[in-house]
């Protein structure tokens, strides 16, 4: 039995226990955590979403470069790009490049761009602990160990740690929709990445050229042991590693290769040379583990996991798997006013010829159909106006990528032409000194010569591209040509979007007169071939 003396020791201590984890407990859940838990490489230009017990979630802004969302077509525009790789008939089923479409559904209207948010950086087992816990059950103490990505988990814990971080924003409403309005993420949620979105960021995005973003790896300088922790003696050791610890790709993520290998939201698809296979199957990682040798990880990597496992005897999971989160919104507008732009887009996409509606050969054959009584023929007619009408589309989307290719190597010969008759002056001003000097006077004859000859020959070209170009619309012109200006500016590109503008100049001038000084406006004078 136990004595009244030792009943009050008891309880005194009790009482001093939970006088001592109470405050304790609390005071944690209410710290902010230090920016090295959640941002420990210290990049710069990073978004931050609030997640329970005083810590962040470090994101990026990854734009898709799209039509003027003002435009006719804007609403309904996206961006073509390629992915997978050249993987031939090892891995050709699995990854075999391909072309697909993207398009944030953040909008930034004074940017006038698209965009969604990624994470940053892998999750880490502070922040899974955090949102899965907290706020009632808070990381008693952050340390570095927290920092390394979580793993272990499957795609149903991934997803759920997406929908408890959600719950947690819109039940603190008041305090929390106005951070994500901050962030640019007004009535957004969180989700895993789809395989494109993950794919598309992996590969740097917008921060780098649609030829740069094809390459199966990100990186041209240094080697995969500057960007990924892989497996190897003098790399993992078949361990996962702390976050940020690595150089980040072109979009600014950590890890993107290889420490955790990281599970999407869309299940698995094979691949056919020409589409998708029809079959849907288990659930989807990329970018390689810890685990992999650094031969095996590049941005097309992807790996298919069966949900359950009877061996596991329930949700497969591995100790390479761990997650990345993005952060968008719903595509539909939730303002109804907005619909009607959505079918005007719809039917801009589609258009056929330049006139009414009721001008175009698609609705002449409609009402043609309607004329016919014979059911046979006019079911025909509908599946051949649905064959045209596809086709339209089709083409229409073509031309348009027609023209900014066009507008971009206009751009870069001008840049040539410029170039080229700078360097026909120096070479002038050189000849003329070695003339007054009597030094080197054979030197620069035979130089100058041949910058006449490539001037002449950039100059033919330019003067190509510009008539062509002339023919078109001012409208369609500055539509595809302010595309172009800001992929340019999105990859930092100052200098050749200056000659994108110099060629537009280049085009209306033209108009007007065709003639060398409106062409070539931009260059002063050169000094004639003559009298070398």
């Amino acid at each position: 039995m136990i004595s009244d003396f030792n009943k009050c020791i008891a309880i005194g201590l009790m009482a001093s226990l939970s006088a001592f984890l109470a405050p304790d407990i609390e005071a944690k859940a209410q710290e902010t955590w230090d920016p090295k838990y959640y941002n420990p490489a210290g990049g710069e230009d990073m978004l931050f979403l609030p997640i329970p017990c005083g810590g962040k979630i470090a994101l990026r802004k990854i734009v898709t470069v799209t039509e003027d969302l003002d435009s006719a077509a804007g609403p309904l525009s996206d961006q073509r790009v390629t992915l997978g790789r050249d993987a031939g008939r090892t891995r050709g089923y699995i990854e075999e490049d391909h072309t697909d479409y993207i398009a944030g559904t953040l909008n930034d209207v004074v940017a006038n761009q698209r965009y969604y948010l990624i994470g940053a950086y892998e999750v880490t087992l502070g922040q899974y602990e955090a949102v899965t816990k907290g706020p009632d059950a808070c990381p008693r103490r952050m340390s570095r160990k927290l920092n390394q990505p979580v793993t272990n988990v499957s795609w149903y814990d991934a997803v759920d740690f997406t929908r408890k971080l959600n719950g947690w924003l819109y039940g603190n409403e008041e305090s929390m929709m106005p951070l994500l309005v901050q962030i640019g993420a007004e009535n957004g949620f969180v989700r895993l990445p789809t395989e494109v979105e993950w794919e598309y960021a992996a590969r740097g995005g917008s921060k780098v050229s649609s030829a740069q973003r094809n390459e199966p790896l990100f990186f041209s300088d240094g080697t995969m042991d500057d960007y990924a922790w892989y497996n190897g003696a003098t790399s993992s050791g078949g361990k996962p590693k702390l976050i940020g610890k690595k150089k980040p790709n072109p979009a600014g993520l950590y890890d993107v290769y290889g420490n955790a290998e990281e599970i999407v939201l869309e299940p698995f698809r094979m691949r056919r040379p020409d589409r998708v296979h029809g079959a849907i199957g288990g659930y989807v990682t990329r970018g390689g583990s810890f685990k992999d040798q650094p031969d095996l990880i590049n941005s097309a990597r992807r790996d298919e996991h069966p949900f359950f496992s009877a061996e596991l005897k329930g949700e497969f999971k591995r100790r390479t798997m761990g997650f990345r989160i993005m952060v968008g919104t719903s595509s539909m507008p939730r303002d109804v006013d907005q619909v009607p732009r959505l079918e005007s887009a719809f039917e801009e996409a589609q258009r056929q010829v330049e006139g009414d509606a009721n001008d175009q050969p698609l609705q002449q054959m409609a009402d043609m159909a309607s004329q016919v009584e014979n059911e046979e023929l006019r079911a025909k007619i509908d599946q051949l106006q649905n064959q045209l009408q596809q086709e339209f589309t089709r083409r229409n989307a073509l031309k348009a990528r027609n023209l900014r290719v066009t507008l971009s190597s206009g751009g870069l010969q001008a840049m040539e032409v410029y170039l080229s008759a700078r360097a026909i002056k120096s070479l002038k001003a050189g000849y003329q000194q070695a003339k007054e000097t009597k030094v080197g006077m054979d030197f620069y004859p035979p130089k100058i010569r041949a910058e006449f000859g490539h001037f002449t020959l950039i100059e033919d070209a330019y003067f190509e591209t510009v008539d062509t170009l002339s023919a078109y619309s001012d409208e369609e012109l500055e539509r595809q040509a302010s595309i172009v200006k800001r992929s340019l500016m999105e990859r930092g590109d100052e200098n050749m979007k200056r000659f994108v503008e110099q060629l537009q100049i280049s085009i209306r001038k033209f108009r007007q007169r065709r003639n060398r000084s409106n062409l070539l406006h931009f260059i002063n004078p050169i000094p004639e071939e003559s009298g070398l």
